[in-house]
């Protein structure tokens, strides 16, 4: 009996002795960094898409496309919804065709346009756009990593459903912009900032833009980033009030200007070393069944870091889509165009960025003609009323 109690405490000995060496061990690998990590890691609208490595020269290539609704008008059918091709698709359906261009790049930006929310606070407009929670994973799931949040759709559903929203963003640990709340992502130690913002009143978009970059520059950021919802819906050519605020956000340090909201893509400007892209359009929009103009562009800009600062070029390559993989309505599913298509919406743009002497090749990257144009958009609203 004493033999038997014996070898059961060497037993147990030799357990408690195993379990002390695994977690040593572990303790110590954890500590060099040799365990796998996440992707990334989110808190609010912080986002580390890598691990932080202080860089001085480095190359961050970011991405950004128009307008998504994940969801539909509420008062529209459900029958050729984005609802209804989610139920049939599944949530990998909506990005496959352009998933490997975000996944490829160090950032990606879409405008998210509506609301996730179950609230039942609709407001008395002719649109009101909401989704489900789960529409969140089309864009996590299809290498997008922050999302503008500032738009005429935000408040479909009142403060509830905006509010519902951004604590979704926040619990799937998806960074994002919004009016006040500017946002950060990092990526290969260098941090871009974001700011977010729309208003019926010029002056009050103006002051937004002003204390959001001031917030970003306090706190630091290497990367400034603006993005703007404005312009007249359908209108191919930016208002005077579009141009206002675009410099505005340039002449305060921003670092390059997205703009979005006529639903149709508008021209590029190169104002003071910064590109404006004045309208990115639609991307993936479940917002109309079938627009009549689906052509789209993803913008890509690759900023360079040089001895730790930022090294101001003309780079600047625009990818000709559509929003549709079909022309005959509305997939909700982008497609990279080639062929006639790709010449005929790089053709658009030449057009409408020709005020600005901007072109864009075969290809789509930007050439610019004249180093320094129109400052005030007069050459714009010239072109504007000659059509």
């Amino acid at each position: 009996m004493k033999l038997l109690k014996g070898k059961t405490l060497m037993f147990l000995f030799l357990i408690l002795l195993a379990g002390v060496t695994v977690m040593l061990i572990f303790t110590g690998l954890y500590e060099l960094g040799t365990l796998p990590e996440t992707k990334g890691k989110a808190a609010g609208t912080e986002m580390v898409k890598e691990e932080d490595s202080v860089r001085k020269d480095v190359e961050i290539t970011i991405s950004a496309a128009g307008d998504c609704t994940l969801g539909r008008n509420t008062g529209s059918a459900y029958a050729a919804s984005f609802d209804a091709v989610y139920d049939e698709k599944g949530a990998d359906y909506f990005l496959e065709n352009v998933k490997a261009v975000f996944e490829k790049d160090d950032m990606t930006i879409v405008n998210f346009e509506g609301t996730l929310t179950d609230s039942s606070a609709e407001q008395d407009k002719l649109f009101t756009f909401k989704g489900r929670d789960e529409y969140l994973d089309i864009l996590t799931g299809s290498g997008v990593d922050f999302l503008s949040f500032a738009n005429n759709h935000v408040h479909d559903f009142g403060d509830e459903g905006y509010q519902d929203s951004m604590d979704l963003f926040e619990e799937k640990g998806v960074p994002y912009a919004s009016e006040d709340d500017v946002g950060t992502f990092k990526v290969k130690g260098i941090t871009l900032g974001m700011i977010s913002v729309h208003g019926d009143v010029e002056a009050e978009e103006s002051d937004y833009i002003k204390s959001g970059i001031a917030k970003l520059k306090d706190m630091g950021v290497d990367i400034i980033i603006a993005s703007i919802h404005t312009g007249i819906e359908r209108d191919y050519y930016p208002s005077s009030k579009q141009i206002n605020l675009a410099h505005t956000a340039v002449d305060e340090g921003a670092d390059l200007v997205l703009e979005h909201h006529p639903h149709v893509i508008q021209g590029v400007e190169f104002y003071k070393g910064v590109y404006i892209d004045y309208s990115l359009g639609n991307f993936c929009f479940g917002g109309n069944k079938n627009p009549s103009d689906k052509d789209t562009v993803i913008l890509q800009k690759t900023f360079k870091i040089k001895n730790g600062k930022l090294e101001r070029d003309d780079q600047l390559k625009l990818i000709p889509c559509s929003i549709s993989s079909t022309a005959a309505y509305n997939d909700y599913k982008p497609v990279i165009l080639s062929g006639s298509d790709k010449k005929r919406v790089l053709d658009r743009l030449n057009r409408y960025s020709t005020a600005y002497s901007i072109s864009f090749d075969e290809d789509g990257n930007a050439e610019v003609k004249e180093n320094g144009n129109s400052v005030d958009g007069t050459a714009a609203e010239a072109e504007k009323k000659s059509r």
